[in-house]
């Protein structure tokens, strides 16, 4: 009896302890052990029939009698083999949350990296990067990077171009990157790695070191209440401004007026701040804490960052936005340090912003592809697009149009080609990031004149029919930023007119920038930003 005891005491100590071992995961509280592992492996072959003997073995023991040797004799060897198979002992392969990734060499070929389910771009050198030196650029590395510079590319691409992903960045040491999946997500086992000449990517499941889940990208170092704010991230006065924050701001970008007239005459102190100059380029860190923020809100890039963490100065880093929900949700994330009043605000955004998406897509959902015309989007000159990992994908779905760039690789302002442009053969062409018409900088005009005199051209049903379509700014640029939802209905109101005759975008416009930017404007100035006009005496 003493040897019976002692068994099922063992047997119910591993059972609590397999409980706690649950007890911080979303959804395993309160759930029976068996459900919890069939849930763990149930994209692993061979694991769910392991879960279903436990569980049979469990339900044998249930109907004998409670002081039969059996009973507790199966009971541990279940709880046992649970345990076994979760990697509390070795064995039975695959039972670890967390997959490394071994980065090795060094890149000698351009190409693209894939791992766990994403991609990264690997360009010969900078002046073979389509985007440039665009402001929100997915990550990407250059033909010479080492297998250190590749692992913390690859970190940040998780945190910044795929936050919502099936996996997390949960540490980086050296050449090797810790995943581990993401809230609520059980993934599927990924595929081998690959990678361009030169780099050698291995993955497998493995320990997981020590350390909670990734924050987004964000600093440690954000101070309870920031007073002292750098917009430097080019969406972010914008954002800061709607947050109610203007007043905190101490310095911003260059790239937040030089194309924008319209800053001027709504940003109530933007005209008064200093200005750190060619930041798409590179952030001069020094010069930047020489206005002494507290927190910046900043560029996702490696180095940058880096001599921020050394400074111990707390940041916020924009990034790329995939979907029209994490516009709303980045806006979170600006507002988070910011006090409840900022959050609030940011509340207020998103019943707009949802209010306003459901009544466009109640109009469009119903579309039959045939009613959908095909729109081809551009960002600064006409063979610079936006692929699928863009949010511009879901904008000219939801506006009622079908993407030709739907499965193009990249995210935004990615580069293609007149022969790729020509077969996609667009109805429709969206032109942005292009300035005001008749300004200094404003090349909008220039750009569709050049298109529709280039002989490559002529075949397009855009250029045929006269489709080029100037996309306003105001602001700042609408293919990024706060402003998307009013791309969002114009674009509604330009490929389908007569369905969204009752859309008076003028109107939208003046509501936006009344209630978000707390400027009174008035109908007529509205109808100037949908002209890409300059305000009067600007």
């Amino acid at each position: 009896m003493t040897m019976i005891r002692a068994r099922r005491r063992d047997a119910a100590m591993t059972r609590q302890a397999l409980d706690s071992r649950f007890a911080s995961r979303p959804g395993m509280t309160k759930v029976w052990w068996g459900q919890a592992l069939d849930s763990r492996f149930a994209s692993r072959p061979g694991m769910t029939v392991l879960t279903q003997f436990a569980q049979q073995i469990d339900g044998r023991t249930s109907a004998r009698s409670a002081a039969a040797l059996p009973r507790g004799t199966l009971r541990l060897t279940a709880v046992l083999l649970v345990l076994f198979c979760l990697g509390l002992f070795a064995g039975c392969g695959g039972g670890n949350d967390a997959y490394r990734i071994e980065v090795e060499g060094v890149v000698s070929e351009p190409g693209v990296i894939t791992y766990a389910g994403y991609s990264m771009n690997v360009y010969l050198d900078a002046a073979t990067n389509p985007c440039g030196d665009c402001e929100d650029q997915p990550v990407s590395v250059y033909v010479g990077a080492d297998a250190l510079t590749v692992a913390a590319a690859l970190k940040q691409a998780i945190e910044v171009d795929f936050p919502n992903g099936d996996w997390a960045a949960d540490d980086l040491d050296g050449q090797t990157l810790i995943l581990i999946p993401a809230e609520g997500i059980t993934p599927e086992e990924p595929e081998p790695p690959t990678a361009p000449e030169g780099l050698t990517i291995k993955g497998g499941y493995g320990k997981a070191a020590s350390g909670g889940r990734s924050s987004g990208g964000a600093s440690s170092d954000i101070p309870e209440n920031p007073q002292a704010l750098a917009a430097v991230y080019g969406p972010s006065y914008e954002a800061l401004v709607l947050l109610g924050a203007e007043d905190r701001i101490v310095v911003r970008a260059d790239v937040q007026t030089e194309n924008f007239p319209w800053a001027f005459e709504v940003y109530s102190r933007i005209g008064e701040l200093p200005v750190l100059a060619d930041v798409h380029a590179a952030v001069n860190v020094e010069q930047l804490l020489s206005y002494k923020p507290d927190l910046v809100y900043t560029f996702p890039r490696p180095n940058e960052v880096a001599l921020l963490d050394k400074a111990h100065i707390g940041y916020v880093p924009g990034r790329t936005t995939r979907t029209l929900a994490e516009v709303k949700e980045l806006l979170h994330t600006f507002a988070a340090p910011l006090g409840e009043d900022a959050a609030a605000r940011a509340d207020a955004y998103d019943e707009y912003f949802d209010e306003k998406l459901a009544f466009v897509k109640s109009r469009t959902d119903g579309l039959t592809d045939g009613e959908r015309p095909s729109v081809y989007y551009a960002g600064t000159d006409i063979l610079t697009t936006y692929g699928r990992q863009s949010d511009i994908i879901e904008v000219i779905e939801a506006a009622g149009g079908m993407a030709v760039t739907k499965e193009l690789e990249g995210g935004n302002r990615i580069g293609t080609d007149a022969e790729k442009l020509a077969a996609w053969n667009p109805e429709w062409i969206f032109i942005d990031h292009c300035g005001m018409s008749g300004s200094e900088k404003g090349r909008a005009d220039e750009i569709a004149a050049a298109a529709y005199a280039n002989p490559r051209y002529a075949g397009i049903t855009a250029i045929k029919e006269g489709r080029i379509v100037l996309t306003p700014s105001g602001v700042f640029y609408w293919d990024m930023g706060v402003q998307k939802i009013l791309l969002v209905e114009y674009m509604a109101k330009t490929i389908h007119p007569e369905l969204f005759s009752d859309l008076d975008m003028a109107k939208e416009i003046q509501e936006f920038y009344t209630e978000f930017f707390g400027y009174p404007m008035s109908y007529e100035q509205a109808g100037m930003i949908l002209e890409r006009q300059a305000p009067s005496g600007k």
